[in-house]
């Protein structure tokens, strides 16, 4: 076969994300550290040697592109400092604009999906969200039946009676004139979309626990969508814009520090901190569209950081009421708290250590293990399920063999992914994968003597209510 060579491919991705894919001197590295390499059809270091060639054919019309979960371990593990994630999206977003039909279809489908939640409401609405994509699967012959009902239908049901479905959108109206603060101790508090409804327990015990520690958290009032998977996948400029819009918020209330429960959110806002500091045109632009100029201002830092960083460990420990001795815990950061370091400040972005530390000045012993930064499959458990559930139990049986009782998280979409797909996950591999998973926020609400129902414990599907009974740190 004749291979051609051109530099058009490689010099459009350089315009358009800066990054040279001539550095790659294929190390290898990306693709053996990436999750989701058994699933592609090119391996990382493949589609950027396919681009060094020129084989914009090869690379647009692969499958790869499409299912990459964008969880930074390729541009964090890189020697070059070739960012591949960024790549992997612009590749994506060139494939979408000249019409080429996804190999991957369910993923632009969701990305379809969600995107319209978003411009319709400011905000991700999860149930429309799924209906829509369901319709769109239906009428594209992509609907798996079997998964539907067998699995979803019943999901969705447990979850709307948990309360973790929201039957009406929640809408970013556009706030009022704000009151300017003048309390630098006032916490803007940014939820995200997740944490009012799918993730409602980390809302409750954020709430509860932050309470018990003296912080005034404040709610941006109007505050938009992040944008997550469904932005940067397909508008890399709105991707940046939207984490803008809601700290141009905090901005005219006068705050200066923003923190967010959600690993998704607080990645995204970093991202978009990150890049309007690199580009000054980019900052400008938004700038004109949104009235506000980004210039370092407002700090963002995810919950766990704020709580481990800003109220220090001796504060957390004055609270404590109820030790959680005798209860072994798998901290389980996942992918995008820590990764790339040089985006979200991490110093020990393979292996961090907060949460483990903050779980044993609560008295728990933080277990060591394998899995605590790899990907569960993030946003594939909505268009890539059969990847996530693969992920997803990687995690679960490495936790159990290290003999944990319990996997603690710090972000709703990973708390998803793994204490929901329980059931269907054993069924696929045929073993007992069952482990209760909780989130950092609802153990610290357990060791201040707090209730199951204040920290939302009775909404979760694994049984994490059951275990801190046996275990005596939970009244009847």
């Amino acid at each position: 076969m004749t291979v051609s060579f051109s530099t058009d491919l490689a010099r459009e991705i350089q315009e358009r994300s800066g990054e040279n894919v001539f550095l790659c001197y294929q190390c290898k590295k990306c693709t053996a550290g990436c999750p989701v390499a058994a699933y592609f059809d090119l391996t990382p270091h493949e589609v950027l040697r396919a681009c060094q060639l020129g084989q914009t054919e090869l690379v647009l019309h692969s499958r790869t592109i499409s299912i990459c979960a964008a969880c930074e371990t390729c541009s964090t593990r890189c020697p070059q400092g070739i960012d591949i994630a960024r790549i992997m999206d612009v590749l994506e977003i060139m494939a979408a604009e000249q019409g080429i039909k996804s190999k991957a279809p369910r993923v632009p489908m969701f990305y379809k999906a969600a995107n319209r939640g978003i411009n319709l409401f400011g905000r991700m609405w999860e149930l429309g969200l799924m209906a829509e994509l369901y319709m769109r699967e239906f009428f594209a012959g992509e609907l798996d039946f079997k998964q539907l009902f067998k699995y979803d239908l019943p999901l969705a049901l447990r979850m709307f009676f948990k309360g973790k479905l929201k039957i009406l959108p929640s809408l970013a109206r556009k706030p009022r004139q704000p009151t300017p603060t003048t309390d630098e101790d006032v916490i803007s508090y940014y939820p995200g979309c997740s944490l009012h409804a799918t993730g409602i327990e980390f809302q409750m015990s954020t709430l509860a626990v932050t309470e018990k520690l003296g912080l005034r958290m404040e709610e941006p009032e109007g505050w938009v969508c992040c944008g997550t998977s469904p932005a940067h996948n397909t508008d890399h400029y709105r991707a940046i814009k939207l984490p803008m819009e809601t700290l141009a918020i905090a901005h005219e209330k006068g705050q200066n520090y923003m923190t967010m429960p959600c690993a998704a959110c607080f990645s995204r806002f970093r991202f978009a901190i990150h890049e309007v500091e690199q580009d000054p045109d980019l900052r400008r632009r938004i700038a004109a569209e949104t009235g506000y100029e980004y210039n370092g201002e407002i700090r963002v830092d995810n919950l766990l950081t704020t709580i481990t960083d800003r109220v220090g460990y001796d504060a957390v420990a004055e609270r404590v009421v109820r030790p959680l001795k005798g209860l072994k815990v798998a901290c389980y950061y996942g992918c995008l708290l820590t990764r790339p370091p040089e985006v979200t400040g991490a110093e020990h972005h393979e292996y961090p250590m907060n949460m483990d530390r903050l779980m044993e000045t609560l008295g728990a012993e933080a277990v060591d293990w394998s899995y605590k930064t790899d990907c569960c499959g993030g946003s594939l458990s909505l268009s890539e399920l059969d990847i996530a559930l693969d992920l997803s139990h990687d995690i679960l049986r490495n936790a159990l063999d290290v003999g944990a009782d319990l996997i603690v998280t710090a972000c709703p979409l990973c708390h998803a992914n793994l204490d929901m797909r329980q059931k269907q996950i054993g069924e696929k591999f045929g073993d007992d994968s069952e482990i209760p998973i909780v989130y950092f926020t609802q153990l610290m609400g357990v060791a201040y003597g707090q209730d199951a129902k204040t920290l939302g414990l009775d909404k979760h599907f694994s049984d994490a209510i059951g275990l801190l009974k046996e275990k005596g740190l939970l009244a009847d």
